[in-house]
């Protein structure tokens, strides 16, 4: 029986239930256990035991056909960072305090009014007795609350005098300075290489595992590993646009990519393109070291709750906004998408994701082109500075929505209802999964003109039809006009790509992966040298 080892080194949070690398690794083991002459062990810090667990179950892989190993207890900066989220980063109830205590005073009178509408002496005569016990019992903490709460009220009023520019400009100037401060020493960093390195010590006492598949380039400590490492290589964005990656974290990301593309004996890309300009170029390994294996097909309407029609769709979209009314804003509340028409773009934000561009455009869209239409994002524009005052600036604050980690069939859901899909990224390492989601619940899209993209559609006209330059606005502006006018031409354009794609399925990507791996298990073991300093 061969015996392949599933490494794991992300930090707490980092592996999310449903998102693309978790469905794949769940593909993976499953197809592994199913095979039957396949054992599989996965190993990861003690943090992520639950997270394998919870990714087994959601893979339908069984319980104890899979070894879990992970290291013994948490750092002690693990058990302080999960103490400090729940303290201030729980969620809080926006209900306002008003309304409770409105609430409760509604419920006292009507118990009084009832109490005053009866005409029996007795009950009236044990009315009274209890409100005076009442009064006598809470007279005193009556007292000391609304002393409290006096005290703090002219507290607040006073601080308030305090709260100048200059007040501002001083806690602004020193939580950059306690950020940048964390960005250079990054203790995340250091507690995972520790926990990692432990790790390794640990899986190295074992002897039985033939090979290791690694799903993420930012693990340098896989270098140490008995057994020939398979890892993936998604892409090194920095690359492709060194100006927006330059803090001391990122200089360290690239660093810990660099020393673990050194130490793997074979990788994993989803493109030629960053096969050829990333890894081969960039970093000296040789082309027949480097696999490509692209996606698989991603089918929503597989995962949407109801019929699948425009209806339940809407049904499913507003229970979840009403669910999630607190931490929506409150123009939100109650309101109805029956007959709104919206962008949608899928993604979360980063620097080359172009959100800031695909905004400025959709304000052209609305304003000057008069279509009213809205743009939904599920990237959480509120965190990013300058995206949260673009919006405020240019007063679209109810037109672009920010609706973040909405669960797969809430997902589905915004697919099928949005009028256009928009992916403006500047760069992927792979076709965009944007595409087959909206196609596969009836939505076309329009995507930038950018590698992964013009390897996958040949047909120019196709080409033409459906892609712009990410650099010209003009014609992402020009694109959408045109998507929003001619929805249905422009399904009907993209149906031969969309049914050559829903040919590759999760299972085939998986077995591929399983097939590489295999392989590498009886190839001889590369030298583990640190490597050439890459080109940048």
């Amino acid at each position: 029986m061969k015996k392949l080892g599933i490494f794991l080194g992300y930090t707490p949070r980092q592996l999310v239930p449903h998102e693309g690398i978790t469905r794949l690794l769940g593909f993976i083991v499953r197809g592994a256990v199913k095979s039957g002459d396949i054992s599989v062990t996965i190993a990861g810090p003690a943090w992520l035991k639950t997270d394998i667990i919870n990714l087994l179950d959601d893979a339908g892989v069984p319980a104890g056909s899979v070894d879990i190993i992970t290291t013994k207890g948490e750092p002690y900066l693990i058990k302080l960072w999960r103490v400090w989220t729940k303290i201030f980063h729980r969620p809080r109830s926006k209900k306002p305090k008003r309304t409770r205590l409105f609430k409760y005073l509604a419920a006292g009178t009507r118990l009084i009014v009832d109490w005053l509408s009866n005409s029996s002496f007795f009950v009236f005569f044990f009315g009274v007795l209890l409100l005076i016990i009442l009064a006598t019992i809470f007279a005193l903490p009556l007292l000391i609350s609304i002393s409290l709460v006096t005290l703090v009220y002219v507290g607040k009023k006073l601080s308030s005098r305090f709260r100048t520019n200059r007040y501002f400009r001083a806690k602004n100037w020193f939580m950059a300075r306690l950020y940048y401060l964390l960005n250079t020493v990054g203790p995340l960093d250091t507690v995972q290489s520790h926990e990692l390195n432990r790790l390794v010590k640990l899986l190295n006492k074992r002897r039985d595992i033939d090979v290791w598949y690694v799903p993420s380039m930012f693990w340098p400590e896989i270098s140490g590993l008995r057994g020939n490492v398979v890892m993936a290589a998604p892409d090194i964005v920095f690359y492709e646009h060194p100006a927006q990656y330059i803090t001391p974290a990122d200089m360290r990301m690239l660093d810990r990519i660099s020393k673990s593309i050194a130490g793997a004996d074979r990788l994993i890309t989803y493109s030629d393109h960053v096969k050829t300009n990333h890894i081969v170029n960039r970093h000296h390994v040789n082309p027949n070291r480097v696999t490509v294996i692209r996606h698989g097909f991603v089918d929503m309407a597989s995962i949407e709750r109801g019929n699948g029609t425009r209806q339940d769709a809407l049904d499913v979209l507003h229970k979840y906004l009403k669910q999630k009314e607190d931490s929506l804003p409150e123009y939100l509340h109650d309101f109805r998408f029956d007959d709104v028409k919206f962008l949608f773009y899928s993604s979360q934000v980063r620097p080359h994701k172009n959100v800031e561009a695909l905004i400025t455009v959709f304000e052209r869209v609305l304003r000057e082109n008069y279509r009213p239409v809205k743009l939904i994002l599920t990237g959480r524009t509120t965190g990013i500075e300058r995206i949260r005052k673009l919006i405020e600036d240019r007063g679209l604050q109810r037109d672009v929505i920010s609706l973040p980690s909405v669960p797969n069939y809430v997902l589905a859901s915004l697919y099928r209802l949005a009028v256009l899909s928009i992916t403006p990224t500047q760069f992927e390492g792979g076709f965009p999964f944007t595409f087959s989601e909206a196609y596969s619940v009836g939505t076309p899209s329009i995507m930038s003109r950018i590698p992964v993209v013009t390897e996958i559609i040949q047909d120019q006209e196709l080409l033409d039809v459906m892609t712009f330059d990410p650099q010209d606005r003009e014609e992402m502006l020009q694109k959408i006009l045109w998507g929003l006018d001619n929805d249905q031409t422009l399904l009907t354009a993209q149906k031969s790509l969309f049914e050559t794609m829903s040919l590759r399925s999760w299972d085939n990507v998986a077995n591929e992966y399983l097939d590489l791996i295999l392989r590498s298990a009886t190839e001889q073991k590369k030298p583990r040298l640190q490597g050439r300093e890459p080109k940048r």
